[in-house]
């Protein structure tokens, strides 16, 4: 079986850390989802690019704030696992992600992907202060984050969390919440790339198939650093 991997580069250093034969990758920039037109866009146009060995196609992406939405499976099979979005990739699953949201809602989860990408808060900040000027920027980073309460970085495994832990709680710092370290899981990403599709964790769309609203009903709870974006 021959599978197509289209993700989001804040999961490639996992979905390039697990097992995955058959499988080939297209990473597109975190930033499409500041654009939310683009995004489904950019999605569409690899899935009508694939080839016709390509048995099944697989959207490294969750609901992730409506961005997927009408993307319509071409001539394979879509493959979209049941996430809100990267921090239930990172966790292991949806439900893992809820049981952390229920434990502490306000929070902003932090891994290499993100980090490498400039998304953390401190990243936010310096690109606000170069487009903005300080003042500004210091305001829209008050507004943007006044509901977290704590910065938690993910340990998935595949990175030594010691690099980016002074970094990540710099942020916690800056933000004046407290900071955490969590164990996080490659469950999903194996699933996703071993063939592993249950109903619970995956939606299928057939050919002519689109993503809809409703496909993601059944994702209650959890939550995002989506507002940070």
């Amino acid at each position: 079986m021959k599978m197509l991997v289209i993700a989001c580069r804040v999961l490639k250093n996992e979905l390039l850390a697990v097992d995955a034969p058959g499988a080939c990758f297209e990473f597109l920039e975190q930033g499409l989802h500041r654009t939310p037109n683009k995004m489904p866009q950019a999605i569409q146009e690899i899935i009508h690019q694939a080839g016709d060995d390509i048995d099944y196609i697989l959207l490294g992406y969750g609901a992730c704030g409506s961005g997927i939405l009408g993307v319509k499976a071409g001539k394979q099979p879509v493959v979209i696992p049941r996430a809100h979005d990267c921090i239930s990739f990172w966790l292991g699953s949806a439900e893992a992600h809820r049981k952390e949201h229920e434990k502490a809602p306000g929070t902003y989860y932090l891994n290499k992907g993100w980090i490498d990408e400039a998304k953390s808060p401190l990243g936010s900040f310096a690109e606000y202060t170069e487009r903005y000027g300080r003042e500004t920027a210091e305001w829209v980073i008050s507004e943007m984050f006044k509901n977290y309460t704590r910065v938690a970085l993910v340990d998935t495994g595949t990175y030594d969390p010691a690099v980016y832990r002074e970094h990540a709680r710099a942020n916690a710092a800056f933000l004046k919440v407290d900071y955490e370290e969590i164990k996080g899981s490659l469950s999903l990403f194996k699933k996703m790339v071993g063939g592993k599709w249950s109903e619970d964790d995956f939606i299928i769309l057939q050919p002519g198939e689109e993503v809809t609203q409703e496909i993601f009903l059944s994702l209650i709870g959890g939550g995002s650093n989506l507002p940070a974006r």
